[in-house]
């Protein structure tokens, strides 16, 4: 009786928002090789790097680009391009020795992601209908969640012995039919069902805040807060003094001598974003990234003099509040990028499964849903006399 009931409520579940997981799942299979891909096709842009040649001042690479520019980012390795960005959607790729324009972008390659990842968020509508639309991607979400937690269930042979666990464990690639769509089902679901139950829960906690708000103090105290660059900020040596300022205009900003700064700060940095001050900021931001995207244990910011580019602050990720370091660590987890490669590869890989049991899924529901139709038009016809002409 009670597998009966859950069948039924599995079943109009997944009918009622198969095709949106489809979705969802198809494009998360896409975004799991985002990194890789650009990562990939940016090393086009790499420059020859002079032997014991400098990179010019921020303000000569700003100068070149011929852009309003916000922010700068540069990479550790001497060979990668300057992003010098106007905004948050354009930015042109300079060589950083010579100042000469590589390319501006986004180019097709990252709208092409871009929209994938608005289809993954909220189908890729704008406006006030985001809202809606980022509504339902979360109540699929907690349906797809619910599918996974009630599909062991239905999936697990019953009564339990070696050869029916066989039966439900191991793919058999010579069923055809309603059997294969059968095995594949239960199969993949069994052995994808933990990892996808992660993804689903992540993105319920990150599609609503009042969710989000519960689950972020709970998660904040098991995610490890990490220590990068170590030492607090007095050992550090940062001023604590404050910083007299013209109200009109601040000094002039030494740009070159503020990235210096940065770049001793942590030598392990990987990536540098420097945020251009306007004229009455007596301080620059800078973003410090030790490790590879998906790693918020390693990133901080700096504030420093814009003057002279001494340290005035230094905010790293175990400064945050637990619920702030849960919020990024989930955001990470959803997309496997906090494990890496290897983890983005995984989920990619889980999401390609989650999309082949909604297609088995839907397609047992049809073969269902024919069966059930098919008789009843066979006796309506039955029913109906024949009808006879006369000459």
């Amino acid at each position: 009786m009670i597998r009966t009931i859950v069948f039924w409520l599995h079943l109009t579940v997944a009918v009622t928002a198969g095709l949106v997981i489809l979705m969802l799942a198809a494009t998360g299979a896409v975004l799991s090789l985002e990194e890789t891909v650009t990562g990939l096709a940016e090393r086009r842009y790499f420059v020859a790097a002079p032997e014991g040649a400098a990179r010019l001042r921020p303000e000569g690479l700003v100068a070149a680009a011929g852009l309003t520019a916000t922010s700068l980012s540069y990479r550790s390795d001497p060979r990668a391009p300057v992003r010098v960005h106007a905004g948050q959607d354009v930015y042109a790729r300079l060589d950083p020795y010579t100042g000469r324009v590589l390319g501006r972008g986004p180019g097709g390659l990252e709208r092409f992601f871009e929209g994938v990842h608005d289809w993954h968020r909220w189908f890729n509508v704008s406006g006030g209908s985001v809202r809606r639309a980022r509504a339902v991607t979360g109540a699929v979400n907690v349906a797809f969640l619910f599918l996974l937690l009630t599909g062991p269930i239905l999936w697990i042979p019953w009564p339990v012995t070696r050869r029916s666990l066989a039966e439900g464990l191991l793919l058999r690639p010579r069923a055809r039919g309603a059997a294969r769509d059968l095995n594949w089902h239960k199969a993949v679901g069994i052995w994808s069902v933990l990892p996808l139950a992660v993804i689903a829960a992540t993105g319920v906690a990150t599609s609503y805040p009042a969710v989000g708000d519960r689950v972020y103090p709970a998660v904040g105290s098991l995610v490890p807060a990490g220590a990068w660059p170590a030492g607090s900020a007095s050992e550090a040596g940062i001023e604590g003094t404050a910083i007299s300022v013209d109200a009109r205009r601040a000094p002039d900003p030494d740009l070159r001598a503020v990235l210096a700064t940065a770049e001793g700060w942590a030598p392990e940095w990987r990536t540098l974003t420097l945020h251009m001050p306007r004229p009455t900021d007596p301080e620059v931001r800078v973003e410090v990234h030790g490790g590879r995207a998906g790693q918020p244990q390693r990133t901080g910011t700096l504030t420093l003099d814009a003057a002279t580019g001494s340290v005035r602050a230094w905010e790293a990720f175990a400064d945050d509040t637990p619920a702030r370091r849960a919020q990024q660590f989930l955001r990470y987890a959803h997309t496997g990028e906090y494990w890496g490669l290897g983890g983005q590869l995984l989920a990619g890989f889980f999401s390609l499964a989650a999309a082949l049991m909604v297609w088995t899924g839907l397609s047992l529901a049809l073969r269902r849903l024919r069966r059930f139709v098919e008789p009843r038009r066979f006796v309506r016809r039955r029913r109906t006399p024949p009808t006879s002409g006369m000459a």
